[in-house]
């Protein structure tokens, strides 16, 4: 691992290893996982969220979510509102269902190599977008399509362009890591956004870097964040009151 993390022995077997075989290791591991495309949708949770996007669409109401008549507040509404305009341009069926979590999870996979390139080089990088690839719980995910491929690829990107933020001074990168983070609070909770500035949080605190904690573009993304999720707020406001 040392010999990755520097990237200084041009001849080392790792490397050498992945050149060989890092394209090939890359299209099968996203074959693999877009095998789930061919697949019917699977009870029950699948089926739920594709019966509540399908009511979407026929009905014309993209506010209230509703199960049998009933309300239904299990979950926010960004993944049905994907699903919704996918069905309108595919029509209603198993593949139109589950293509958009499969790109979510793919720009989750582009965001994993690009956040590890910046945090150590492109060997490593290429190695952690193999393991992203091969996990388990990713690649049932896209067969079982809810929220996890969506939420995977929001939150590895608001985390992408926060670190930018954090390292290269820049206020440009907040506008898209806040409005990845919206779109992730709009997946599956308000507790999304806490999740991304832990590890920020942590760092800050370790390294005693306080003065983090004041500075007006952290402050600043918040707020954007929330300006991000006014839709989820005023469709719970319409439902909920």
């Amino acid at each position: 691992m040392h010999n990755l993390r520097e990237g200084s022995d041009l001849s080392s077997p790792w490397k050498n290893w992945l050149d060989r075989w890092f394209y090939w290791l890359l299209a099968a591991g996203i074959l693999v996982n877009a095998s789930g495309l061919l697949l019917p949708v699977l009870e029950p949770d699948g089926a739920l969220y594709a019966t509540i996007s399908k009511n979407m669409v026929l009905s014309g109401d993209y506010i209230n979510l509703k199960v049998q008549g009933y309300d239904w507040l299990d979950k926010p509404h960004f993944p049905f509102w994907i699903t919704a305009f996918s069905f309108k341009l595919f029509g209603i069926n198993s593949f139109a269902y589950k293509f958009p979590g499969l790109l979510f999870w793919l720009a989750g996979a582009y965001y994993t190599y690009a956040l590890t390139k910046k945090l150590y080089d492109k060997q490593t990088a290429r190695l952690s977008v193999l393991i992203y690839l091969s996990v388990e719980h990713l690649i049932i995910s896209n067969n079982d399509v809810r929220a996890e491929p969506y939420l995977t690829g929001l939150i590895i990107a608001a985390t992408y362009y926060y670190y930018k933020t954090y390292r290269e001074n820049k206020w440009i990168y907040i506008l898209p890591g806040s409005f990845f983070l919206g779109m992730a609070t709009m997946t599956k909770g308000i507790f999304i956004p806490a999740m991304v500035f832990s590890g920020f949080i942590t760092e800050w605190v370790i390294k005693k870097k306080w003065s983090e904690f004041l500075k007006l573009r952290w402050w600043v993304a918040i707020l954007l964040v929330v300006v991000f999720i006014i839709p989820e707020l005023y469709c719970l406001y319409i439902q909920f009151d």
